[in-house]
């Protein structure tokens, strides 16, 4: 996933559509997402590119800190907020049900007629509610799968990614698969259309008996716009002084995949090289205290940088002091279908990727010529950063090749073109 992911706030907005030719539209926007919102699929591709084709948007999201129940208006966008109140007694379980109970409300308002489209981003089973209130109203009812939510739960439990005690792995992994029981056979069903991430996740979807004309892919990408080294000041920090630099951006800092570029840093101060690593993302008290440890194990704790999530505009400015940016992928059945951001932020930014083996990020790159693709490994990702270390002419060369590929094949503008398109079908077939 995911700055998928992600670690970063939107910046100054984008130029308007010329036209609008979403006006009129009024479409309610479910996830599980927080608010505000920061992941760049959100902000860039909604809350910018198709607002300014006079999309109105509703949405329902989850507030990231304490606050009143409250609809937010910014613009053509509304803001849902149920209350929040950690510190009170049962603050968690109460928040979810005043959640629960404003998406209710929310799904009375859809079968009444109030919106045009409804929209369920990753919440495999709100779908058949809200699926079921456009059957009512007669309203278009649009899925977007932007990441296997339910195999990534099984995942996490069986392996032990996330701490928890055994009656919540248990709890999880019985939630885990019911809950894909009924979202491959009422919840997509009952949905009028499905936005996928990936053509592998299509394919996917479709060998679970869902029509593939049901299914659209819409991959991860980026505003140009926005990442365009040309304007980003360059992160000037002593740490780096001197130095070759990696970069990881991630949304979280989460061992599972971190220990990978830690490995690989480790592998190249044994070859010699005067490196460090700058981690940029969020990082929980725990995983702070997994990662102090190890360093201090690999008598690396000086070359490793923690940014935490940081604006856009900071994050870039380390990606664009970076001499090579790196993107391991895991790929276990949760992570295969997805379409790495980081890649093609890296890519935008006009910098030379180390990337681990991955569908996706194997045609990037291939297409692109902007890296290497190495083996999920420290040695070997460490290997291919050797590689663009010992020839930096050539990194450059690679590296500058990320602009253009990213503005033909992975931008805002273009892929809103491809949403849009969705739903003006949707809502002619609404109108026959």
């Amino acid at each position: 996933m995911n700055l998928a992911t992600k670690v970063a706030e939107a910046g100054s907005p984008i130029p308007s559509a010329p036209e609008k030719s979403l006006a009129g539209v009024r479409m309610l926007f479910v996830a599980p997402d927080d608010y505000p919102a920061f992941r760049v699929d959100l902000v860039e591709l909604f809350s910018n590119h198709l607002v300014s084709r006079g999309l109105e948007i509703d949405w329902s999201l989850r507030p990231n800190g304490d606050g009143p129940a409250r609809v937010d208006e910014r613009g053509a966008e509304r803001f849902h907020v149920a209350r929040r109140q950690m510190s009170e007694r049962f603050g968690g379980l109460r928040y979810r049900m005043r959640e629960n109970w404003l998406r209710l409300k929310l799904a009375w308002q859809a079968a009444r007629g109030h919106y045009d489209l409804i929209q369920i981003r990753d919440q495999p089973l709100w779908a058949i509610t809200y699926a079921l209130a456009g059957k009512v109203s007669g309203t278009p009812c649009l899925f977007w799968m932007s990441y296997p939510v339910l195999e990534g739960r099984l995942r996490d439990a069986l392996k032990g990614l996330i701490p928890m005690s055994w009656p919540s792995r248990l709890l999880r992994i019985v939630y885990a698969i019911t809950g894909s029981f009924l979202f491959y056979r009422l919840s997509l069903p009952l949905c009028d259309h499905a936005i996928v991430q990936s053509k592998r996740m299509r394919e996917r979807v479709g060998f679970r008996g869902i029509a593939m004309e049901k299914l659209t892919p819409i991959p991860m990408g980026v505003t140009t716009e926005r990442y365009n080294a040309a304007s980003i000041r360059l992160a000037d920090d002593p740490r780096l002084a001197g130095k070759k630099a990696m970069t990881y951006l991630c949304a979280n800092v989460l061992s599972n995949q971190t220990d990978v570029p830690i490995d690989a840093l480790a592998n190249l101060v044994a070859e010699g090289y005067d490196a460090v690593l700058v981690l940029i993302g969020a990082v929980s008290p725990l995983e702070r205290e997994k990662h102090t440890a190890r360093l201090a194990e690999l008598g690396l704790s000086e070359r490793v940088v923690f940014t935490g999530r940081v604006p856009l505009p900071e994050a870039l400015g380390w990606v664009k002091r970076a001499d090579v940016c790196l993107s391991p992928f895991m790929m276990d059945p949760a992570q295969q279908v997805a379409t790495p951001t980081k890649l093609v932020e890296y890519l935008a930014m006009g910098r030379p990727v180390v990337a681990t083996v991955h569908y996706d990020q194997n045609e990037v790159i291939g297409e692109s010529g902007t890296g290497f693709i190495t083996a999920f490994s420290g040695k070997a990702m460490a290997q291919g950063v050797a590689r663009l270390f010992d020839d930096p002419e050539k990194a450059e060369a690679m590296g500058a090749r990320g602009p253009a590929w990213v503005k033909a094949h992975r931008d805002y503008a273009s892929l809103a073109d491809q949403v849009e398109k969705v739903y003006h079908d949707l809502l002619g077939g609404r109108a026959r």
